[in-house]
């Protein structure tokens, strides 16, 4: 055995002479391009500002400045032109007008003078020009200065002219006056040109700068993309792979989530020891936990903690804990309930299946269903028949009463030899009796027709004072007998577009409940009334009134009331709302039992044109 006596070779010593891992190189160039990024955007906004600034200092002060020096050479032309008016006519009227713009030159050069304090200082170059520029610039409030003192002493000559009155040297005196004036003026506008020629340059310069900065940065955001394209293609071939994994576990997760929320059955896992492990939206939903909350949760202290009859369950001998134990299915029992949150049972079907992964046995799937509802419905299907069951033999019962006197008529008229008056009074029997199963049919109609949607109405405009006062007619007779109060409280024309037969039809049978039930010596009165776009019909009765219970139905097809009286199918309320529903409008009920009740019926004022057939599915 030999040794060479050399070291083993130091994976560090590797790592530094080979070259950088790839995710190394990548997060360096993904670091570099975001660099890049950043100084693409903050440092054109950096330059931005800076042009804004220099442009904000060029609109705001140096041409205020200009404009201003202009001003004042106008303003001493202007003096100029009232001083040499005075000298040549005397004229004291010039002297005014010359005090008025010697006010204007005071305030355009107080301005001034702020202007050029700002134009002296120069905050945005530090470059050894800027400084030959900042003396430069300096001088602008001192011309200025010098303006104001050639001034002051122009106008001091000026102001002795104007006291004095003029002598033949005051021309020569005001035109040397001025000529200064004009000179210092000049200096002042060119300094101020020097320094919006020297602003301008700025602006230029900086918007040059930002340009070049700006793409330069692109260059170099260039570059970093093209780094990363090529770090990229290098990890191609992983990261499809990569992504093809993924794609593949979340397929199979979104496949496993859709069959779960596609259901609105509540799917609950369980593991052996009968916690739960995951719960699906309907479920949550159902339940009132969320997953995240019940996830852990014992089952059975959860949602099988109590009987149906709310005794407590032990949990030994909880069926769908053995059968989750020992991978066996199970099926609820008849009137089995859940427990939701807060202890409260909801009526539920539910079934549980072993969950096995392979041959291994990893717990038990729970899918329940809340039952309320169908029970409702089975409830609301038997309580339909019933009704439908009990019209029939109410129809049926009136059907036979009529008919019964009708055959009864007809033998009297065949069997004995009766008189005139007589044999017209039985023929009468039968006409009433047919009208009366004539009228059960035609109800037993309508209804049909309210349920198939096809209840026509052809509505026309229509005053409803002479259509209830022939429905209240029919009914005259009938009251006076029993000593009631029948009677329209109308106010004027009452126009809504309705069907005419209709409104009486509905009329009629809403005053065949008010009479029949109102006791003797009670009231009925019929309104009508427009309010906004409805017209309410009502009829106010002093009867018995409707319980509480039975005024949320009382419209339904097939319902009955607690009591039958004699005389009535039980059909003329829902064709009432059959009718108001046609038009659109409604049927209303308010009542006070022992004290009487209010139908109203509400239609609109404006609807189809006249003669216009408006088929209308009636919801019931």
């Amino acid at each position: 055995m030999t040794d060479t006596g050399r070291p083993p070779p130091s994976p560090r010593r590797a790592d530094v002479s080979g070259a950088s891992p790839p995710s190394a190189r990548g997060l360096w160039a993904l670091g570099f391009v975001a660099l890049s990024l950043i100084a693409l955007v903050a440092i054109p906004t950096y330059f931005g500002q800076r042009v804004a600034a220099v442009q904000s200092r060029f609109t705001e002060v140096v041409e205020p400045a200009a404009r201003l020096s202009a001003t004042l050479g106008l303003l001493k032309a202007r003096q100029m032109a009232r001083v040499e008016g005075f000298i040549l006519s005397g004229d004291p009227l010039f002297r005014d007008y010359y005090n008025a713009a010697i006010d204007e030159e005071d305030a355009a050069l107080d301005s001034l003078g702020i202007y050029a304090q700002e134009l002296d200082r120069d905050v945005f170059d530090s470059s050894p020009s800027a400084a030959v520029s900042s003396d430069v610039d300096r001088t602008v409030f001192e011309r200025v200065a010098a303006l104001r003192s050639e001034s002051f002493d122009w106008r001091f000559n000026n102001r002795i002219i104007f006291e004095r009155g003029p002598t033949e040297d005051s021309r020569a005196v005001v035109r040397q006056g001025y000529d200064d004036l004009q000179r210092a003026t000049r200096d002042l506008d060119l300094s101020i040109l020097a320094k919006v020629d020297a602003s301008r340059r700025r602006m230029a310069n900086e918007q040059r700068l930002q340009s070049r900065i700006t793409l330069a940065l692109a260059l170099v955001a260039l570059f970093a993309t093209l780094i990363v394209g090529r770090v990229a293609y290098r990890y191609r071939d992983l990261t499809v792979e990569r992504e093809r994994r993924r794609r593949e576990a979340v397929q199979a997760r979104r496949e496993i989530d859709a069959l779960l929320e596609a259901t609105d059955d509540g799917v609950l896992g369980l593991d052996l020891e009968g916690r739960c492990t995951s719960l699906n939206r309907a479920g949550a939903r159902l339940l009132g936990y969320t997953e995240s909350e019940i996830r852990g949760r014992d089952v059975h202290r959860t949602i099988f903690h109590s009987n149906p009859d709310g005794t407590p369950a032990e949990r030994t001998s909880s069926a769908v804990l053995a059968a989750a134990a020992q991978g066996q299915a199970l099926e609820s029992t008849e009137g089995a309930v859940l427990w939701r949150r807060r202890r409260i049972p909801f009526p539920a079907r539910w079934s549980l299946l072993p969950m096995i992964d392979g041959t291994e046995l990893r717990g038990a799937v729970l899918t329940f269903t809340d039952m309320t509802e169908a029970l409702e419905r089975e409830e609301a299907l038997r309580r339909a028949v019933r009704q439908r069951e009990d019209v029939v033999s109410i129809v049926s019962h009136d059907l036979r009463n009529p008919l019964g006197v009708a055959l009864a008529a007809a033998d009297l008229l065949l069997d004995l030899p009766l008189n005139e008056e007589k044999r017209r009074r039985q023929a009468e029997i039968i006409r009433r009796s047919g009208k009366r199963m004539q009228s059960l049919i035609e109800d037993l109609l309508d209804v049909s027709r309210i349920e198939a949607g096809i209840f026509v109405v052809r509505p026309s405009q229509e005053d409803l004072s002479p259509i209830i006062e022939e429905a209240v007619s029919l009914f005259a007779l009938q009251a006076s007998s029993r000593s009631i109060e029948l009677r329209v409280d109308t106010v004027g024309p009452v126009l809504a577009r309705v069907d005419r037969d209709r409104i009486i039809q509905a009329l009629s049978n809403l005053l065949d409940n008010a009479v029949r039930l109102t006791p003797e010596g009670g009231q009925v009165v019929v309104t009508a009334r427009v309010g906004g776009p409805w017209v309410r019909i009502s009829v106010r009765d002093t009867g018995p009134g409707v319980s509480p219970d039975i005024a949320g139905r009382i419209f339904d097809r097939f319902s009955q009331g607690a009591g039958r009286d004699s005389g009535s199918a039980g059909l003329g309320l829902a064709i009432v709302k059959g009718v108001a529903e046609a038009h659109d409008g409604t049927a209303e009920v308010t009542s006070i039992p022992g004290q009487g009740s209010t139908f109203t019926l509400r239609v609109p004022v404006a609807g189809p044109e006249v003669g216009e057939e408006s088929p209308v599915e009636v919801s019931g």
